[in-house]
């Protein structure tokens, strides 16, 4: 939880904190606690009302919604709370109902669980509740004002425009198959919105993503990389929407309610393009999946610290004269990171992936030193006055000079063959995140981030990702098995666990891998 609040206080920290207020129907269910996470970040205040109005994940930034437990099918309920609201959301909704013939299976196409009662039809769940809302907004008119009121709706209601989606749902609709009535209730919607726009007052935004998912919707797994194939390869012109992970429609939603110009349909892809990179890079399981395969890929390095380096106890240069420039996707880097674990460093990381403001830098060191072009990685070590390239002379460098007479990581034969054999299996893995800087990138801080890390470790990795991503230089604090520097970390942050993130430009200091890289993208990405 503590992590949590640390990260929402950052984020408050970093921008204007709005007193705009939310309403979201059904800020409980899959969508709209994206929706409610998102309004959060940005510093509005949040009303959710649903029939449990209990909040789906405590501990976290949702802590600081406004729970309703109420039905939407309450008129006077919904003219009070639409009386304070300055924009609504409407993410109520089921994909099988009671006269579906398989609502018993909703708890798996819910993303909240949810098993519809004997009533619950997609008229009176969507329907109705959308179109209450509405004459709420109307009875509570403010004028002058047009409130923004968005409808999540579906990318296949469109379908009745287009001459693929039509027939296939024709085909549908012969062999009684629930979806056409589901889209039905769904344009219904969209059309009374549409026509009652000016009367209402409102602003109508009928948002349209296809399938939502994230790793744990086995329902829909199978059905995405054919939604996705369809959608790259046109079939159907345009009947197949590009699939959403969740993080981003919920929060693509809020950042298209929050610009004024945004009225009407609006399908997947531009949701998607009004996502924060915040939602869309934050790891969820598969990438914890990914990178716990890459640890075990290159085991035992970058794990443990040599018993010679912790026997020593010598003193070592500051971090600030100790500088490595790499990227995560290398694997001649990595292995000088697995050697500083080894031997316990403490010293500074530029990050150079490719577009990095830092490589014009390494281009320079190149010329001076006669290469013909710069390689990574590129070391600097001002204790010493030494400016080496190529991963084996920094390594025998490192162990001549802090080793204590340690040798390589064990297995000791393997270490270096291993870099052509096993190392580049995380770049593979993690599809060569960490390899290249995104284009939105502000202003680098006055001061570098500080990380404890070890390279082994798979949540580490997430990070360390996401700093390369962000071209943020950071000093790397080594914590590996074994590190007399885990104490410190224990002083600092109550555990030994790693990552731990200190941004001394901000003050934030947090763990959690998911919630530093959050914070990273929200605080140093422009999108």
């Amino acid at each position: 939880m503590k992590a949590y609040l640390i990260l929402i206080s950052a984020v408050l920290a970093t921008r204007s904190v709005s007193s705009y207020r939310l309403l979201v129907l059904g800020g409980s269910g899959y969508v709209g606690r994206q929706v409610c996470k998102e309004a959060i970040a940005k510093g509005w205040d949040v009303t959710s009302l649903s029939r449990r109005g209990e909040n789906p994940m405590p501990g976290t930034t949702l802590d600081k919604v406004k729970w309703t437990k109420g039905d939407a099918a309450d008129k006077g309920m919904l003219e009070e709370l639409a009386g304070e609201a300055d924009g609504v959301v409407h993410s109520i909704g089921l994909l099988l109902d009671s006269e579906s013939g398989l609502a018993n299976l909703n708890f798996l196409t819910s993303g909240s669980r949810s098993v519809p009662g004997e009533k619950a039809t997609y008229d009176s769940e969507m329907t109705t509740t959308a179109l209450n809302m509405l004459e709420a907004l109307k009875a509570t008119k403010k004028e002058g004002v047009k409130r923004p009121f968005v409808f999540v709706s579906a990318a296949e209601a469109g379908w009745e425009d287009n001459e693929a989606g039509t027939r296939l749902e024709d085909l549908m609709r012969e062999k009684e198959f629930f979806l056409p009535r589901y889209l039905d209730a769904k344009r219904n919607v969209e059309k009374e919105l549409t026509s009652s726009a000016g009367e209402a007052g409102i602003r109508p935004i009928i948002a349209r993503p296809s399938f939502m998912y994230d790793p744990t919707k086995f329902d829909i797994l199978p059905l995405l990389p054919v939604w996705f194939a369809g959608n790259k390869l046109n079939i159907g012109n345009g009947a197949f929407s590009i699939p959403l992970r969740v993080e981003a429609a919920g929060s693509g939603i809020v950042n298209l309610l929050a610009q004024d110009s945004v009225e009407g349909v609006v399908g997947s892809s531009s949701i998607l393009a009004a996502a924060p990179l915040a939602a869309l890079r934050r790891p969820d399981g598969l990438d914890t999946l990914t990178s716990g395969l890459s640890s075990i890929s290159r085991l035992p390095f970058g794990t443990n610290v040599a018993p010679q380096v912790v026997a020593a106890a010598t003193e070592r240069p500051s971090a600030s004269q100790l500088r490595l420039y790499e990227f995560e996707g290398c694997p001649f880097c990595r292995r000088v990171r697995e050697v500083a674990t080894h031997l316990d460093l403490e010293y500074t990381i530029v990050p150079c992936g490719q577009k990095s403001r830092h490589r014009d830098y390494v281009k320079k060191a190149s010329s001076a030193l006669g290469k013909t072009s710069p390689t990574f990685p590129y070391f600097e070590d001002d204790a010493e006055g030494v400016k080496m390239f190529e991963s084996e002379d920094i390594i025998s460098h490192l162990l001549t000079k802090y080793g204590n007479g340690a040798g390589l990581p064990e297995p000791v034969d393997y270490f270096l063959p291993s870099t052509f054999v096993t190392g580049w299996i995380p770049a593979l893995l993690r599809f060569g995140k960490g390899s290249s800087v995104v284009d939105s990138v502000v202003e680098e801080p006055s001061q570098p981030l500080v990380l404890y890390n070890y390279d082994g470790n798979q949540f580490c990795r997430l990070v360390r990702e996401a700093l390369v991503e962000l071209d943020l230089t950071y000093i790397c604090k080594s914590v590996g098995k074994g590190s007399p520097r885990r104490e410190e970390l224990r002083e600092r942050a109550g555990a030994t666990t790693a990552p731990y993130l200190i941004d001394p430009n901000s003050g934030v200091e947090m763990g959690e891998s998911a919630d530093i890289v959050e914070y990273l993208f929200r605080t140093y990405s422009s999108k």
